[in-house]
């Protein structure tokens, strides 16, 4: 059997589903592919942000979307026993949409991959798994990919690994990349599910501890969920002390949940976080690039996973779209949008680096400064606007060195 396409996809996450769906909305053929038959529900990131919903608005999956999500105006940072240090608004920043909003993984990718494979020319072939890159005239022209049906070929002008972190195209391509597992090294994460009796607050909230901090977002239908991220010592104790002593942590971390946190009985209701960090020092090569965690992966503490993958999925359809005009399928050319989103992508690895090592700090002292530097931080306003544009997707500017002597202490606010 073979297909003929103008755009493979292999990978139907997040990046992948995007990228279908902003191919096909330009007029192009596509197939998607993935190895899985049935996705899996792993919690993974699902805070979108500002840029995110803008262009999930422009793909119009935003209402379909914004059902299963609940709305953050604010973010707050604060330290051990809810105490909170400063606040970011999201309304007191210059930019289009001024919120953003928080659900479940699955059903997002599925208001994605939903709206992208009903269109006629997008073509999507779950369970098949791509084994081999095909060349042609010294450039990637396609896969040999598996089936319960047996082996296809997959032919095509380009070609997208979208296949995650441990990326086989990535792999075949023989590019190379720094891959840090954090579970296996120093920390690990988990997410639990609340049930509240009242509609949450619209505000996330991250707590620090001493080697341990949790996240706190709103869900819809009175829900709220919480990720604890915490060294591995300290989780070895709290398995050996049994299931109490891990909900009085999160009830030290965040009192307001107390009696939320006693819906957690059983060490089996603990849903681990897959954590990892990955540089991909480059994104293409002739006929073929990466998009989303099979170039580029973060600690989850920032929440900026799915962000990543969606922005540089559009940021990618532009790149493909001029290549396909012009039959154009160089390493130069593809990797004109990896230069355009390289610096952005550094800069958020880079801000969820020192996000997760703010966390990892154990040492009574330096605990101390991280919790001074918080504070300082609500004293000024305009690097935390800064970081909240950031993050937000608006920005790619570094903080002004007159901003970072202020937030160390060295200058007043």
């Amino acid at each position: 059997m073979q297909i003929d396409t103008d755009v493979l996809i292999v990978g139907a996450g997040i990046a992948g589903a995007t990228l279908a769906l902003a191919m096909g909305r330009k007029g192009y053929n596509v197939t998607l592919i993935d190895r899985l038959k049935r996705f899996q529900n792993i919690p993974k990131g699902d805070f979108l942000q500002p840029v995110t919903i803008d262009i999930l608005n422009g793909l119009g999956v935003l209402p379909d979307i914004s059902r299963h999500c609940a709305t953050v105006t604010k973010v707050n940072y604060g330290t051990i026993g809810g105490v909170k240090c400063f606040t970011g608004n999201y309304a007191d920043l210059d930019m289009p949409v001024k919120y953003a909003l928080n659900g479940e993984h699955r059903k997002i990718h599925e208001g994605v991959i939903n709206a992208a494979t009903a269109l006629p020319n997008v073509r999507f072939y779950p369970g098949v798994n791509a084994e081999k890159l095909v060349y042609a005239n010294g450039r990637v022209a396609g896969v040999m990919a598996g089936s319960d049906e047996g082996t296809v070929t997959i032919t095509c002008k380009v070609l997208v690994g979208s296949d995650g972190i441990k990326s086989k195209i990535r792999e075949q391509l023989a590019l190379k990349y720094n891959l840090y597992p954090y579970e296996e090294k120093k920390a690990k994460m988990f997410v639990f599910t609340l049930h509240t009796a009242i509609p949450p607050e619209a505000e996330a909230s991250f707590y620090f501890g001493q080697g341990v901090s949790c996240g706190a977002f709103p869900l819809p239908d009175n829900r709220v969920r919480v990720y604890l991220a915490l060294r591995k010592d300290l989780w070895q104790k709290i398995k050996d002390e049994g299931i109490e002593a891990l909900q009085a942590l999160l009830h030290s971390l965040y009192p307001r949940l107390k009696d939320e946190v006693a819906q957690i009985a059983d060490f089996k209701q603990v849903q681990s976080v897959p954590a990892f960090y990955l540089h991909t020092p480059k994104w293409a090569v002739d006929g073929a690039v990466l998009l989303g965690d099979a170039c580029h992966a973060l600690s989850p503490a920032l929440g900026q996973g799915m962000n990543l993958a969606i922005q540089g999925a559009m940021e990618l359809a532009g790149t493909l779209e001029a290549a396909l005009s012009t039959g154009d399928y160089s390493e130069n050319t593809l990797r004109s949008y990896e230069k355009k989103r390289r610096k952005y992508v550094r800069l958020i690895q880079q801000n969820s680096t020192a996000h997760t090592f703010c966390w990892f700090v154990k040492n009574a002292a330096f605990v101390k400064m991280r919790n001074a530097a918080f504070r300082r931080m609500g004293n000024c306003p305009n690097l935390l606007k800064e970081q909240m544009l950031t993050t937000s997707g608006y920005s790619d500017k570094l903080p002004s060195f007159s901003h970072l002597l202020r937030f160390a202490g060295l200058m007043k606010p």
